[in-house]
């Protein structure tokens, strides 16, 4: 924790503590400023992945880059992370929305969910090439989830002479070449929103039917996790959720 205890003990070891809350619990301890408040008309298994996936790629789009109605976005991998991007540039109003990913089912979810279109990398040849093609001069925004450093490649090569990168994946890496221009690459982190204002910003454009999170999600109870986990591994499923046991 901030203070340097580690609060949760198991058989008199300490435990970790994730995002200083842990998790796997009914119950839990958190700080006040941890702590968000929500209209209690929604199920709190559909707000849970808001807390990290959902609102990191929401908030790329509408925290971070702030697109301007009109422009074209790429986004590079379908999770939770990347359809929570597609869904909150049609808010923004963007022109092209273009998915890239290699999972059809994933891709034909995210032309429901707002892309305008859907580019399967496991079946085009030349992916910068069709990128430039369907917005003509090239992204005027791209938003890796994927970590992949190829894949980083390919989405900052894709953007015009003046666009923006965010990296959004884990671990991500990229090594710059002779071509960077005058584009803009940068990181983020929880999509730099302030949670206690954005999440329920986005649960009402849920509300309103603007931002279909809903679809994303499939439930599991808990004693089924490795199903979940397989589920989600394989791309079955976008956003597993485990409901636990009450006591």
């Amino acid at each position: 924790m901030p203070d340097g205890t580690q609060r949760h003990r198991w058989k008199g070891e300490k435990l970790g503590a994730f995002f200083p809350q842990s998790s796997f619990a009914t119950r839990a301890v958190v700080k006040a400023r941890n702590a968000v408040k929500i209209n209690p008309a929604i199920d709190l298994g559909l707000a849970a992945p808001f807390g990290c996936g959902v609102q990191t790629g929401a908030g790329i789009v509408l925290n971070s880059l702030r697109p301007e109605f009109g422009t074209s976005i790429g986004v590079f991998g379908c999770g939770t992370v990347g359809m929570s991007a597609i869904m909150a540039a049609r808010i923004a109003g963007c022109r092209n929305i273009v998915a890239v990913g290699g999972n059809a089912r994933s891709l034909e979810l995210a032309l429901e969910l707002g892309a305008t279109h859907a580019v399967n990398r496991r079946e085009t040849a030349d992916l910068i090439q069709t990128l430039r093609d369907i917005t003509g001069c090239g992204l005027d925004y791209a938003v890796d989830t994927s970590g992949v450093t190829g894949m980083i490649e390919v989405a900052l090569d894709s953007l015009n002479y003046m666009g923006t990168l965010v990296m959004a994946g884990a671990g991500s890496t990229l090594m710059l070449g002779n071509n960077l221009g005058a584009k803009t690459v940068k990181g983020v982190s929880e999509g730099n929103s302030i949670p206690k204002d954005f999440i329920p910003k986005l649960l009402g454009y849920y509300q309103a039917g603007r931002f279909p999170v809903d679809r994303l999600i499939e439930y599991f109870d808990f004693e089924d996790i490795n199903a979940a986990f397989a589920a989600s591994h394989h791309g079955r499923v976008i956003k597993a959720v485990l409901r636990m046991p009450e006591k």
